[in-house]
């Protein structure tokens, strides 16, 4: 019985996910080619829906988030009706967030683990 036991923990070692990076806060980790900067400025903007309808319409959001890492500060936008979305993004303000940025595309990933996948918009926006 007690080889069993050895060799189901031996596997539950080796099955572990091994994070790549280092954590840099609770529950963050930075993975290759991602970066860490500080979120700055978060703002919200309902959009408009397009036509009216009897029915009750989604509200859409567009959110933008402004990071900055280095000596660049990033001005992102995306949109989403998930409210829970925008809390989470907007509890990330003044606080570190990994983030990865190929061509116009940008990912952020909030302290809580959520991945937003916005574009990169003027800085005027922000």
């Amino acid at each position: 019985m007690t080889r069993i036991a050895a060799l189901a923990s031996l596997a539950i070692l080796m099955l572990a996910p091994i994070p790549i990076g280092q954590a840099q806060g609770p529950g963050m980790t930075v993975s290759e080619g991602q970066q860490i900067g500080k979120v700055l400025n978060v703002r919200k903007v309902l959009r408009s829906p397009y036509f009216v309808s009897r029915y009750p319409t989604i509200h859409y959001y567009l959110v933008y988030v402004a990071v900055r890492a280095s000596d660049r500060t990033y001005c992102s936008e995306y949109e989403t009706p998930v409210l829970d979305e925008i809390e989470d993004v907007f509890s990330a303000k003044d606080n570190d967030v990994a983030f990865e940025l190929k061509g116009k595309n940008f990912k952020i990933r909030t302290p809580h683990g959520r991945t937003i996948k916005a574009h990169l918009v003027e800085d005027r926006q922000c």
